[in-house]
């Protein structure tokens, strides 16, 4: 397993092995990424290009961008934004656009002050708590795909037209979430979310 994969799934990573914020409390990249500023610019300014997306470009102050190739396009607990190099500019500012709205409104699976064993109980309420919010970033994701006018190759959703035909946004976030119910371990575009914030929860993640 690669660095890059140790630093980072499912939305959110544990801290173990990758890089944080320096001694200036400005984040760094983890291992396997950099730190690529002229196309952080591009991808920020593509993002705000749309009403949908310049709201969250604020959040990019306290992250930074982080690019490889096979970038998982995730967000870490220690505000590293990692993307995928390979991908156009516009799906990387669509899938930036979900990252910052999970730091606007919280890590999917927010992490202890000091890690220990859930009940499963706890975890129910966890998980549930964590594919709501991978819902909205969902839903903000493939709107901003249409807005910026993308055609994404690796975040496809099967889910996307009904997003788009939906008549309001809490029942376009409401079906996304039954999506991820119905498909806890993967589907097109989607990685194993309810899985995976599981077997995190249980491990004390």
């Amino acid at each position: 397993m690669s660095a890059a994969t140790r630093c980072g799934f499912f939305a959110i990573v544990a801290t173990l092995g990758c890089s944080g914020p320096t001694n200036t409390g400005r984040p760094t990249c983890p291992p396997d990424y950099a730190e690529d500023t002229e196309r952080a610019a591009r991808v920020g300014a593509r993002l705000s290009s749309v009403p949908e997306g310049r709201e969250l470009t604020r959040y990019l102050d306290t992250h930074v961008m982080c690019f490889a190739e096979g970038g998982i396009g995730v967000i870490t607990p220690t505000h590293q934004l990692l993307l995928a190099s390979e991908l156009d500019d516009g799906e990387d500012a669509a899938r930036l656009g979900h990252l910052l709205v999970h730091a606007r409104d919280g890590l999917p699976l927010e992490e202890d002050e000091a890690p220990r064993r859930h009940a499963a109980l706890d975890c129910d309420a966890r998980v549930a708590q964590a594919l709501d919010r991978e819902a909205v970033a969902h839903v903000v994701e493939v709107r901003l795909q249409a807005a910026l006018d993308v055609r994404p190759r690796r975040h496809a959703f099967e889910f996307t037209a009904d997003v788009l035909a939906s008549p309001n946004e809490a029942e376009a976030i409401a079906l996304v979430r039954r999506y991820l119910d119905a498909h806890p371990t993967g589907a097109p575009g989607i990685d194993g979310l309810a899985a995976g914030y599981r077997q995190r929860c249980a491990a004390g993640g």
